[in-house]
């Protein structure tokens, strides 16, 4: 009896729960959310931001050392459009800084990507290994878009399309307010 009696009461239950929803024949005028276009950066820029250890990564770009006076440095651009930046020889300035990107900066650098056809670019320039110069610097860059992830190293003999897309970013990155210090 008991049981029976727990059977009815889910039963009932049950068909309250669907009695209760409104019927929906395609009448719904509202648009399904399917949430904000990504990347959403943050619009302001406080000193916890700069702790980055649990932020994807969607641009690295660096200048690595020569056996000379080669500017070294490396900017990374995370996933939340804090941009840090680490100048470390024969560079001004040297040291640790941070901005924000903004959406449309960002939308530019995704431009260039497809314009430097970047996803079809070779791993390694040059291309032919016994032509690699160990003492001239490297470019390396690593992109994450387009749900795709690709690292290009450049040690000389780039394609042009490459070159102007190394031009670019670093022309890009000086448009960005870099702060090492909060107030």
């Amino acid at each position: 009896m008991k049981r029976t009696s727990v059977s009815m009461l889910i039963g009932l239950t049950l068909l309250g729960m669907s009695c209760s929803r409104k019927a929906n024949h395609g009448t719904n005028t509202q648009k399904p959310d399917d949430g904000p276009e990504l990347p959403v950066f943050k619009t302001t820029l406080v000193a916890q931001d700069t702790l980055l250890d649990q932020t994807d990564t969607l641009l690295y770009y660096q200048r690595s050392a020569c056996f000379g006076f080669c500017p070294t440095f490396h900017y990374t651009v995370f996933a939340n459009g804090v941009v840090r930046y680490d100048g470390l020889q024969h560079i001004e300035p040297v040291g640790q800084y941070f901005a924000l990107a903004t959406d449309a900066w960002w939308d530019e650098v995704k431009q260039q990507i497809n314009k430097s056809h970047f996803f079809d670019l070779k791993d390694l320039y040059p291309v032919e290994p016994e032509l690699y110069i160990p003492d001239l610097p490297n470019t390396v860059l690593i992109v994450k878009e387009f749900g795709l992830r690709k690292k290009v190293i450049d040690n000389h003999h780039a394609p042009k399309a490459l070159k102007d897309f190394e031009i670019f970013l670093e022309d890009h990155f000086r448009k960005l307010n870099f702060v090492n210090h909060w107030d």
